[in-house]
């Protein structure tokens, strides 16, 4: 039977009255259970969203609390290491030495020929350097940390160089006496030590020979010279601790201006000690006339050389029977030397500090640059390319004859004229560098 037209339309009307509102019935549950689905997913996802902001303000309140408390023991802990910390050597006082005026001395520029600089190896830093027999000898490191520092004794004649001895410490400075024993000065993390190596022993053993003073350990050793009656002359350039090395003291007595430094006579016959200046403000280096009457001590604080007796005992720097051979140096003097003609080699640790001389009389600001460390003391002090690094003064008359310079320095920390040329040795460098005269 087929179906037409007609009797379709029937038959979906009468299915729609049947079926339809079943249908509609069905898919208005549908749409509505939907909806409550929906509302409850929106209100579950608005519970979390709140629990988390809940969270997360807390979160932060907590983090900024935590920031607060670490901000105020940063203060605390800055306050502390500034200002309350306890230091070894407490600032003191003092009036900061005029200046020079210029000496009109022949200025002279350290080479810059590469043959001119003799390599020495693989070390950190040249200490001392002097000159025998036609070579020249150098003291130089090759630790950064004191406790793991060790020392050479390095002889070259620029083409080649040979260790001659090794010591555990720092190697601060030598001579030679009239029997060819060499006389040392090393100091460690523990304190000081005057020694002898043997002329017939060199590089098998070195002999401690002063190691302590009324009981007391020695402090930085910095400069030893011997007399032709066989006296050795030694520096303390500070009691300060001897824990990083002479550098490091030299800079904490710059800043500090205790003025500890010492020069001791030892007389190997007799075996004894005796002081022969105190009060210097650094001492950091000495020379010795050739007839073994006058001494020079470089006094670093107060930028001048000392020049006393060498027979005199007990004499306090800037006192009875100490005067000031040349003083208002333009920059801490170090090392010293006197060549065969009476010339006065004297070597600049670091040029002159404006900010260090501006506040000589704040042992506030000098007690926080003493607390800060190590690299910010060492901003505080340089050598620029145009400041001397070294300078000739004739001890006759007193004239000035050279200025060295023409090299940024770390600092100078030794000289030694040796015929027609002055060698100089530098902080942080492991190379000789040279000046003609």
């Amino acid at each position: 039977m087929r179906i037409g037209f007609v009797e379709l339309v029937l038959l979906l009307f009468i299915a729609s009255i049947t079926v339809g509102p079943n249908v509609a019935l069905f898919a208005d549950r549908w749409l509505r259970r939907a909806q409550r689905t929906s509302a409850a997913a929106a209100r579950r996802k608005a519970q979390l969203e709140a629990q988390a902001a809940i969270e997360r303000e807390a979160l932060m309140t907590r983090f900024r609390v935590a920031s607060n408390i670490f901000a105020l023991l940063m203060l605390a802990a800055l306050a502390y290491g500034l200002l309350l910390r306890p230091i070894d050597t407490p600032p003191k006082a003092y009036t900061a030495p005029d200046v020079r005026q210029d000496t009109g001395a022949a200025q002279t520029a350290l080479s810059a020929d590469s043959k001119d600089s003799w390599k020495l190896g693989g070390y950190l830093g040249v200490d001392c350097v002097r000159a025998q027999d036609g070579l020249v000898y150098a003291a130089a490191y090759n630790g950064a940390a004191m406790k793991k520092r060790q020392s050479d004794l390095v002889r070259t004649d620029g083409g080649h160089y040979a260790d001659i001895l090794s010591v555990e410490g720092e190697l601060t400075s030598f001579a030679f006496d009239a029997d060819g024993d060499l006389w040392l000065t090393v100091v460690t993390s523990s304190g000081g030590a005057l020694c002898r190596a043997r002329h017939d022993s060199w590089g098998t053993s070195v002999e401690q020979v002063v190691t302590q003073i009324d009981g007391a350990p020695l402090g930085v050793l910095s400069a030893v010279e011997t007399g032709p009656d066989g006296k050795v002359y030694f520096a303390v350039s500070t009691e300060a601790t001897a824990k990083n090395g002479l550098e490091s003291a030299l800079r904490t007595e710059l800043i500090a201006h205790t003025g500890t430094g010492c020069v001791y006579v030892y007389d190997p016959s007799a075996r004894t000690v005796e002081q022969v200046l105190g009060g210097v403000a650094g001492a950091a280096g000495l020379a010795l006339s050739e007839d073994g009457r006058t001494l020079y001590v470089s006094d670093l604080g107060n930028r001048c050389v000392w020049t006393v007796d060498t027979d005199a005992r007990e004499l306090t720097a800037g006192g009875k029977h100490c005067g000031s051979f040349v003083s208002g140096l333009p920059g801490y003097p170090g090392a010293l030397a006197l060549d065969e003609d009476g010339t006065l080699y004297i070597s600049y640790r670091w040029t002159r500090s404006g900010w260090l001389e501006k506040h000589a009389d704040s042992t506030l600001l000098r007690g926080i640059a003493l607390r800060a460390g190590e690299n910010i003391q060492k901003k505080l002090f340089k050598l620029p390319a145009d400041a001397p690094c070294a300078e000739a003064v004739d001890t006759a008359d007193g004239s000035w004859k050279q200025t060295f310079s023409g090299r940024e320095l770390d600092g100078c920390t030794a000289v030694c004229p040796a015929g027609s040329k002055v060698y100089f040795g530098a902080a942080g460098s492991a190379s000789l560098l040279s000046a003609r005269v």
